[in-house]
């Protein structure tokens, strides 16, 4: 079979499967961290907010993520063509994380300040992501009597696992569909996620009650996660399809619609979540079906920011004064949640969210331009691909901190990232000269 560069079919066929997966991601992580909670272990939870666990979580949005992932597999199965030629070998990735190439571009100066400000911007916004369900149900006044850290860091574990196994596996899954095609491997990711979703929903049904074929319900909450990393990682494959479907000058386009999947996905999947949950509050705090829409608001912000706002702004004003709104924005934002963790108002709440989220969506697209701009055409790819690099440690590392810090304090993991962003502004006020330059080299 031959590739097919002028069919738009393939990317269509691409997009939608991608959404539909990405709607039971959507569906999943809001209510991850809450659902978590319940499975500590018993010694853990006398400190967690009175009457918070007293009812089990329901299982349905983990069903309904399942058969997503199960209808994009079979769509996939039935009219999703092969992209590469027959014995067509790509060149893959030359290694998982290049360390010496990190070190190489951390010794220049504005290598060092763009690649650590990226670090920065993601580890506070995933900081900001993994402990806002936590929050919208304590943001009544009912907090955990006994504050403690170790389940906080049980649960960051838990979030992190997702994004260390896509950062392990989506070079290894790329390498693989160089050599046996994207189709096959974009297939194995949907059925994996399927399965994933599927033990998500019947442990969950089970509930903390005991061993489940020998493990405790949090290992098969672990397994679960780590399944669903390792099948998601295949992104990255529906990225080197589009790059085989595609000329250069349509390329970008192609990918976008992986930037518009995402989008859509996590606006659209919470939003569905939110029918199959419990609209009654518990404990004073927000209901569930309320903490899914939080997340729907947070992806629809996300998507209109991206998609009619930071890509008109962006070549007005620049990358340096974009990328400084950015996390100036982050910085005001992250500082106003941590204000609403003591408040009683869930109004207030959505106020501040988009200022946190435009921030976002201005500071990250920022950050990677000037990072292309101030390097040599030869090793845009190498210091781009470090770029993102950095971005997945970060997703990982954020929730490991940003959980215990809940544990100690409500506001405490806003703070901390507000803190971190004013460092980060810090070092994007010193690329100023580097970028007006457009120093191709670097420093």
């Amino acid at each position: 079979m031959t590739a097919l560069p002028s069919s738009r079919k393939p990317l269509l066929v691409i997009f939608v499967t991608v959404f539909i997966d990405l709607l039971g991601f959507g569906i999943v992580l809001p209510l991850l961290p809450r659902y978590g909670e319940h499975f500590l272990p018993s010694e853990m939870q006398a400190g967690i907010s009175n009457g918070i666990l007293s009812a089990a979580p329901s299982a349905a949005p983990g069903y309904v993520a399942a058969a997503l992932s199960a209808l994009a597999f079979l769509y996939g199965l039935c009219v999703l063509p092969e992209s590469l030629r027959p014995g067509q070998t790509p060149r893959s990735r030359p290694s998982l994380f290049n360390f010496v190439a990190v070190l190489r571009a951390m010794t220049r100066g504005s290598h060092a300040l763009i690649l650590s400000t990226i670090f920065l911007t993601t580890f506070a916004f995933a900081q900001f992501e993994s402990t806002l369900s936590l929050l919208t149900k304590h943001l009544g006044g009912v907090v955990a009597e006994k504050p403690d850290w170790r389940h906080g860091a049980i649960l960051g574990c838990l979030m992190a696992s997702f994004s260390a196994m896509q950062f392990l596996f989506a070079p290894l899954w790329g390498r693989l569909s160089d050599r046996i095609g994207r189709r096959p491997v974009l297939l194995v990711g949907l059925g994996g996620s399927t399965i994933s979703y599927f033990l998500f929903a019947v442990v969950t049904q089970l509930g903390n009650h005991g061993p489940i074929l020998g493990l405790s319900p949090l290992v098969w909450l672990f397994v679960t996660r780590i399944g669903a990393g390792i099948s998601g990682a295949t992104i990255s494959t529906a990225q080197a399809y589009i790059a085989d479907c595609t000329d250069e000058k349509s390329r970008g386009k192609g990918m976008a619609l992986i930037g518009a999947a995402f989008g859509i996905g996590f606006t659209f999947g919470p939003m569905l979540g939110a029918a199959f949950v419990s609209g009654e509050s518990v404990g004073h705090g927000m209901s569930d079906r309320g903490n899914f829409l939080v997340f729907a608001y947070i992806g629809l912000i996300l998507t209109l920011s991206q998609g009619l706002l930071v890509r008109r702004l962006i070549p007005r004003l620049g990358e340096f004064r974009m990328g400084l709104i950015g996390v100036v924005l982050m910085t005001l934002g992250l500082l106003l949640i941590g204000v609403a963790s003591f408040q009683s108002s869930f109004s207030f709440l959505y106020f501040v969210l988009p200022v946190v989220v435009v921030g976002y969506s201005s500071a990250t697209p920022s950050l990677l331009s000037m990072l292309s701009l101030t390097s040599k055409s030869d090793e845009q790819g190498e210091l781009l691909g470090i770029g993102q690099s950095m971005s997945s440690l970060a997703r990982i590392l954020g929730p490991l901190a940003g959980m215990p810090l809940h544990g100690l304090g409500i506001a405490l993991p806003y703070w901390f990232a507000a803190a971190l962003m004013l460092v980060a502004a810090v070092m994007v006020l010193g690329l100023r000269g580097a970028v007006e330059k457009g120093a191709a080299s670097g420093e």
